[in-house]
């Protein structure tokens, strides 16, 4: 584990310094994240839109993976980036996919991912038959042209990208007021403490209305707990089921919505992930994947 420096007070902002230290700032030398080959993690699903989607010969897939990922790390060092796990889509394997997709491809709905780095997930939905004019991606670092140039796509990917920060009142976010009708956020809310998740999904509900679905994922732990990576660093809160159903009990309250509350949890070996990526973690870690529909 790299050296403990000075602490850190974080203010307004979603780009956590913990994860910049886990990956060793860029360093590929000391990071634990950083795979020289990251073939292994190319899974059936992301090859075909690689081949068939983005017309990548399949002589040059896995040169093609590994350049890009090299260019997304210079942009900015993560552990996800150094590991690869973005080559496997997690939104199709949400139990609410089915309804995500139908909402998408029948009702017109809008989807907003949040924290979208490449859009490895939503060339996922576009795949399955989705219009991609009803996307918005969003994420705190642009790497969105990196993401043309992974999917050969930057003529006919119609998805809206914004570069902003959900955590700032006053960002680019704020146009989607009560709009939206579908939020995807994978591996992003495991971030934060407790307190910091009920703000970021406190304006996650300002940007729904009846009937929006919050659809998403994150790490977590068979008993919830606080994860200190760094004894300098905040710490991180890792919901189980109730934890997570006690925090939206909370945001509730606090916004004046009602919300149907589904989980699922799974366990690495279960999501078919190599362990070796998480032991950051507890040895009690889950993926707990939830979906928030919005009642009132």
């Amino acid at each position: 584990m790299i050296a403990a420096a000075a602490p850190v007070e974080l203010t307004q902002g979603s780009d956590p310094v913990y994860a910049k230290r886990l990956a060793g700032e860029g360093n590929k030398e000391i990071s634990a994240f950083y795979n020289q080959d990251i073939s292994d993690k190319l899974t059936p699903k992301t090859r075909q839109i690689l081949e068939e989607y983005s017309q990548i010969p399949t002589a040059r897939v896995i040169r093609h993976i590994h350049e890009v990922r090299d260019k997304a790390w210079a942009i900015r060092a993560y552990p996800c980036i150094g590991s690869g796990i973005y080559l496997d889509p997690i939104l199709p394997k949400q139990p609410s996919y089915p309804t995500v997709l139908s909402r998408l491809i029948n009702e017109d709905a809008v989807l907003l991912e949040v924290g979208s780095f490449l859009g490895s997930d939503l060339r996922s939905v576009v795949a399955d038959g989705a219009p991609s004019s009803n996307l918005i991606a969003t994420d705190v670092v642009s790497f969105w042209d990196i993401g043309y140039e992974m999917f050969q796509d930057k003529d006919r990917f119609k998805c809206r990208f914004y570069q902003a920060d959900l955590m700032d009142p006053n960002g680019a976010l704020q146009k989607f007021q009560h709009s939206i009708d579908i939020i995807h956020i994978s591996k992003v809310l495991h971030q934060w403490s407790f307190d910091r998740q009920v703000e970021a999904c406190e304006h996650l509900v300002g940007l729904s209305r009846e009937g929006t679905m919050i659809v998403g994922d994150q790490m977590g732990g068979e008993t919830a707990h606080e994860l200190i990576p760094y004894p300098d660093l905040p710490g991180l809160w890792m919901h189980d089921e109730n934890s997570w159903r006690e925090m939206w009990e909370i945001i509730s309250k606090k916004t004046d919505t009602q919300w149907d509350t589904q989980t699922t949890v799974r366990t690495i070996a279960e999501m078919e992930w190599d362990p070796k990526d998480y032991t950051y973690l507890r040895e009690d870690r889950i993926v707990l994947m939830f979906t928030m529909t919005r009642t009132k």
